[in-house]
């Protein structure tokens, strides 16, 4: 069976031959190298349904003849031929088909062109996935509520939500009692004033020198005892 295509056509394959009877070639030869001519291309040898063997050349009608005299001549019984556009791409083909096939008449493998990135990058996308995988599965849950809601410093992320209800703050300064309540919207209100940060209601206080509000204001927790804001917890 023989299949034509176009000189025009884009195909990678330009012509080809398929499971021709190796008598076939033997007895009308010189017909079937006019067809081909000196033309490159990858080859199949067949012994029976069974793919025998692989090959290529440059000089496809020279290179078939060789495997009527070959170790290969009592291992085959049909062939086909395909011509090639471009003789810069037959070792790749031929590579491609005896990697996935495996011919038995194919003592080597060939190792093909390949610069194997794509295996590279598999490689590396696989391990990235693996370490998520394991740093989801042994990072304790707690340790990572905890990191959410605090702060690096140790103390609560932020005023909002702290407290569920108005609660009173308390400092004594200089030798006097203070009050302030905080809301759960986070707002500190400090005589009739609204703040929404610890630091600047204890500003409003002591006066516009640098203070750390979490540990300036107490609070009084759910045991009953007075903290800092910085070490209070709902």
């Amino acid at each position: 069976m023989v299949k034509r295509y176009s000189a025009e056509s884009n195909s990678l394959v330009l012509d080809r031959i398929e499971n021709v009877s190796k008598d076939v070639f033997q007895e009308y030869y010189e017909q079937i190298t006019a067809l081909v001519g000196d033309s490159p291309g990858v080859y199949a040898l067949y012994d029976g349904t069974e793919l025998y063997y692989v090959g290529k050349s440059t000089d496809l009608r020279k290179r078939v003849k060789i495997h009527l005299k070959d170790r290969h001549l009592a291992s085959w019984t049909h062939f086909s031929l395909y011509l090639v556009r471009e003789a810069d791409h037959i070792h790749e083909i031929e590579s491609l088909l005896v990697r996935i096939a495996n011919p038995k008449g194919n003592r080597v493998i060939p190792k093909g062109r390949s610069n194997g990135v794509l295996a590279k990058d598999l490689r590396r996308s696989i391990e990235l996935k693996q370490k998520q995988v394991l740093s989801a599965l042994f990072t304790p849950k707690r340790a990572v509520q905890k990191m959410d809601f605090r702060h690096a410093t140790g103390r609560p992320e932020k005023l909002e939500g702290l407290v569920p209800h108005t609660t009173k703050l308390y400092r004594t300064y200089k030798g006097e009692d203070y009050t302030a309540t905080l809301n759960p919207k986070g707002i500190i209100t400090f005589k009739g004033n609204k703040y929404t940060s610890a630091s600047g209601a204890a500003k409003a206080l002591v006066g516009p020198r640098a203070i750390n509000g979490w540990r300036f204001w107490y609070i009084e927790n759910a045991a009953g005892d007075w903290v800092t804001l910085a070490n209070y917890k709902s």
